[in-house]
């Protein structure tokens, strides 16, 4: 029971501001629950995932209860990208896992997240100007791009969809953040769908799992309403807040790795 109620706290905290800004919550979940040592990697990644896709199904149904504009060839294409990059993101992160073993797996998600982090920042604050591009075709690529590394890293989206969006195809803040989660909400669902069908997952327990769902539907609601309720400057601050928080926390797992 105290299991369920700490991931009820941590993900419907993480999933509130990952509506907000975009990103998903796994950024957040992900480093939380391994800093906290609840589960082993691979469920953590399970959890991880699950709560994002409903987080992503709550915000974007929200979204579109409150008439944002959504591109549906952009959307499609983001989507087809999103499938395939999520399966072949969980299949690397397999792979990585059984070649190299748990340690050395996570110590190397953790490493090109926090990569990932720093190139989110200096993308999305400006200091290279967007290339606004217009292609259907690269819609499906950057989809897959973010699917795959979402997943293999297992964020669920996280600053680098957000950064991508608006460094290539010169988007506003706020239009970034609703693609993000559309591209999160197929690349995880292609991760889980995978995940039950080979029945890779061991472990799980239900209580967390219906818990989870009601965190993280309750927070992609609110995270979503909040968006909507908030400047793009403000949007751009939370985003930035949060990356230097998970830049924090991912430096003290990595070290803690490292040391033991």
């Amino acid at each position: 029971m105290f299991k369920a109620l700490l991931y009820v706290l941590i993900i419907g905290v993480a999933n509130t501001i990952g509506a907000i800004s975009g990103m998903g919550g796994g950024l957040i979940i992900k480093p939380t629950l391994q800093l906290l040592d609840i589960d082993n990697v691979i469920l953590i990644n399970f959890y991880s995932s699950f709560a994002v896709f409903v987080m992503s199904i709550s915000s974007t149904w929200k979204q579109l209860q409150s008439d944002n504009k959504i591109e549906i060839e952009t959307a499609i294409g983001l989507s087809i990208g999103s499938i395939i990059g999520g399966m072949l993101g969980d299949w690397s992160f397999k792979l990585l896992h059984s070649a190299i073993g748990n340690d050395q797996s996570v110590v190397i998600q953790m490493i090109l997240v926090i990569i990932s982090l720093i190139a989110s920042l200096i993308l999305v604050c400006g200091m290279i100007k967007p290339l606004n591009l217009e292609s259907d075709f690269l819609m499906v690529i950057v989809g897959l791009f973010l699917g795959w590394l979402s997943t293999l890293l297992g964020i669920g989206g996280g600053p680098i969809n957000i950064a991508c969006f608006i460094f290539i195809f010169g988007i506003g803040m706020r239009k970034a953040t609703i693609y993000s989660i559309i591209t999160i909400f197929f690349s995880q669902g292609a991760k889980l769908i995978q995940a039950i069908v080979t029945k890779n997952v061991f472990g799980l327990d239900l209580l967390v799992l219906v818990a989870i769902t009601f965190a993280a539907i309750f927070g992609g609601w609110i995270g979503a309403k909040i968006n909507n309720n908030i400047t793009e400057k403000h949007i751009i601050i939370i985003y930035n807040s949060v990356v230097f928080f998970v830049l924090f926390l991912d430096s003290i797992n990595l070290i803690e790795y490292l040391i033991l």
